[in-house]
């Protein structure tokens, strides 16, 4: 059974998807996180000047549910919320208990656009993001009259046991690929690719989307594949299609 290295936390969705075309999941977490800004966050909450909140990760829903009150925040029943992806979705119904819009956009050029179309001019939202994110969604919303506020809830780090992570994995398994979940990820794994000699470096490259992919072609490597949707049995597929025109060692 073919082996495919996953960049992010372990996920009995990515474990499925895996299994179901016969390959072995390993998950490496190259990421940590440390919360900011809470009870900046928990106050504007409370502000009626939204007309909706745009949670674009997983992450910046969790972030949110950690100052969630149903009880004070009962207004956000009547206001959109906006998200990219099925998995930030379910967050966002698990941990607020609002239903997400724009879980097909597939990116954040996409998101902005459906948020244009369903929106009137001078509407105001809320954007609880990570340190690291792109500023592609609220300029394009502002470019066309649309304010957004920006607050940084999270930090994205490198995680501490990653260089190990990635030693174990080159001494231990004998995987067929890799995929890049992040950019943030795609660097801080390069950089420690680069400190030791190793099998990883030279494996095909597939991306969860086209930030990913891009960041990994400003490495100076090849992506071998890009998922049509940020779903697990689309970043399969992807794989998969690549497999059956190539060899796997």
């Amino acid at each position: 059974m073919k082996k495919v290295v996953l960049f992010k936390s372990a996920s009995e969705e990515y474990q499925r998807a895996c299994s179901a075309l016969q390959y072995e999941a390993i998950f490496v977490e190259p990421l940590q996180f440390e919360w900011r800004n809470v009870e900046t966050l928990r106050a504007a909450l409370t502000r009626r000047e939204y007309v909706g909140l745009v949670l674009t990760s997983a992450r910046a829903a969790e972030a949110a549910g950690r100052c969630w009150d149903p009880a004070k925040f009962e207004l956000w029943s009547a206001r959109r919320v906006y998200t990219l992806g099925d998995a930030s979705a379910q967050r966002i119904k698990l941990l607020l208990g609002l239903d997400a819009l724009g879980t097909t956009a597939g990116n954040a050029e996409n998101l902005a656009k459906i948020i244009l179309d369903e929106n009137p001019v001078d509407s105001k939202f809320l954007f609880p993001c990570g340190n690291l994110s792109s500023e592609t969604l609220p300029s394009v919303l502002e470019g066309q009259g649309i304010s957004v506020d920006s607050l940084t809830v999270y930090e994205t780090t490198e995680n501490e046991k990653l260089r190990n992570s990635l030693l174990e994995l080159n001494r231990s398994e004998d995987p067929c690929c890799m995929v890049f979940f992040s950019p943030s990820g795609c660097e801080y794994i390069h950089r420690q690719l680069q400190t030791f000699s190793n099998k990883l470096y030279h494996l095909p490259h597939f991306a969860i989307g086209n930030s990913t992919a891009h960041k990994i072609e400003n490495l100076g490597i090849e992506v071998a594949g890009v998922a049509s949707k940020p779903k697990p049995e689309c970043v399969m597929e992807s794989i998969h299609k690549y497999f059956t025109t190539h060899t796997c060692s």
